[in-house]
């Protein structure tokens, strides 16, 4: 299993970050490995929510499936994501500070199948979008 951490500092209240980073519909909009994303349930998001969408990655496109596993408004939101072979769970927290929200996202994925040969280079992929994520986040949301 790999696992990395990211972080990254808003200014923009955390009831303003975590409505738009646990809208579905937003996610392509920031998450550059994302094409398409939708809540599948009815309701709110909390507990059991769940989502399905399509990432692309080194030139892939893969279908996904989640589930909300934890949830706490204007504090965590937690995600198991399965795809294939791939599955993973996002674990996002976040902080208020002085000048706005500490947004964190950790990641721990579990590659199996032939794609386990691949695992190093996804990880490394996947961290590197993580980041480049982060940062169009914060620009939409301090725009």
């Amino acid at each position: 299993m790999a696992r990395f951490e990211e972080s990254i500092e808003i200014k923009c209240p955390i009831d303003k970050v975590f409505a738009y980073a646990t809208d579905a519909k937003n996610w392509p909009k920031w998450q550059s490995f994302i094409a398409e994303a939708e809540q599948t349930s009815q309701g709110p998001v909390n507990i059991g929510t769940t989502f399905k969408g399509v990432s692309r990655m080194m030139g892939r496109s893969m279908g996904w499936t989640a589930i909300v596993t934890e949830y706490e408004s204007n504090k965590k939101l937690g995600k198991k994501i399965t795809s294939g072979s791939v599955a993973f769970e996002e674990h996002v927290t976040y902080t208020p500070v002085e000048r706005g929200t500490t947004f964190t996202i950790l990641y721990d994925m579990k590659v199996g199948g032939f794609l386990k040969l691949l695992s190093p280079v996804m990880v490394g992929s996947m961290h590197k979008e993580t980041k480049k994520s982060l940062g169009n986040l914060k620009s939409i949301l301090e725009a």
